[in-house]
């Protein structure tokens, strides 16, 4: 007679491909997380480590998933407000250009837009290529002579310099890609308004989805971003997941999959107009000992794969 393996959640919600390179730990007892914080004095690295992943008091075992480049320690944590939320689907269309850094400009001028909207019938577009154009680059950022598009900026930045400037229609100044340009003279500059909150707080971000898109940065893994298609994405899963950075993304809906929740989201690179984002787990980089570079200052903490959030009101 065989021996049934058990299985946890982690297994269920987060199988990699290559299961040689996971192991999970059992799920932590509610005993020994209050005994953790009660400890005064232990070895500050293991601490440094472990206790902000006890903090988020995980829902399941905690895998580690070791890949070529380094390990992460993944588990689910549900988040406590749960439902499907869906706004207008015209709120969700954005510029899409595979060439040039412009998802900063396209996300925060959707979402002025749609400020604006709100008291209106019908909704009028106002220019990202204005905010490409004029937006003034980070000073440590700036180039003679370069021209005016990709720029290092933040969908932040795009709002703070829409509401502060103010913006023409899409219709007047519309989108044409990197260029040189002069300031325009005779141009129509509309008062750009709304209530600028940023925050790391999902809780705050769900809050505002019923009314409004919220702007994100995602935590984006290669190949696993590549080849997610319909599927939902997790965060790193094979062996040769690398992770590439963060990437501005917009939420304008959310979802209840196999009672997991999911964000949906524009995120508008590679053509990938529509990314489903697992809103339930957890990650943070652990260190390995043929680690020989620094790690990730973006993953030094636990994070959720969603995180500085932009919410305009």
């Amino acid at each position: 007679m065989h021996c049934r393996k058990s299985i946890t959640m982690a297994d269920f919600h987060l199988v990699p491909e290559l299961t040689r390179h996971r192991h999970t730990v059992p799920a932590i007892s509610d005993d020994f997380y209050n005994y953790m914080k009660l400890i005064n004095k232990t070895d500050p690295e293991i601490m440094s480590k472990l206790l902000p992943i006890l903090r988020t008091i995980p829902d399941s075992g905690i895998q580690l998933v070791n890949t070529k480049f380094t390990n992460y320690a993944i588990w689910i944590k549900k988040q406590s407000r749960r439902e499907k939320i869906t706004l207008d689907k015209q709120y969700a269309v954005l510029q899409y250009d595979e060439e040039h850094e412009i998802v900063w400009a396209v996300i925060a001028a959707k979402l002025l837009s749609i400020v604006k909207h709100r008291p209106e019938s019908i909704l009028t577009d106002y220019s990202a290529q204005y905010m490409l154009d004029f937006a003034p680059r980070p000073k440590k950022a700036q180039i003679k002579h370069q021209r005016t598009c990709c720029k290092p900026l933040s969908v932040l930045d795009g709002l703070k310099y829409g509401l502060k400037n103010n913006l023409p229609r899409e219709q007047d100044w519309k989108y044409a890609g990197c260029r040189d340009i002069c300031k325009p003279t005779g141009l129509s500059l509309f008062r750009m308004v709304g209530d600028l909150r940023p925050t790391k707080r999902l809780s705050a971000a769900l809050s505002a989805l019923r009314m409004i898109p919220v702007a994100a940065q995602l935590h984006v893994f290669e190949p696993d971003i590549d080849i997610v298609g319909n599927e939902i994405y997790r965060g790193p899963k094979y062996f040769e997941s690398k992770y590439v950075g963060l990437r501005d993304v917009m939420i304008y809906a959310t979802d209840i999959v196999d009672e997991e929740l999911v964000a949906v989201v524009n995120f508008p690179y590679k053509r990938l107009k529509e990314l489903r984002v697992l809103l339930d787990v957890m990650l943070v980089q652990t260190p390995r000992e043929d680690e020989t570079n620094d790690p990730f200052e973006e993953l030094e903490n636990p994070t959720c794969l969603l995180t500085k959030f932009c919410i305009l009101l």
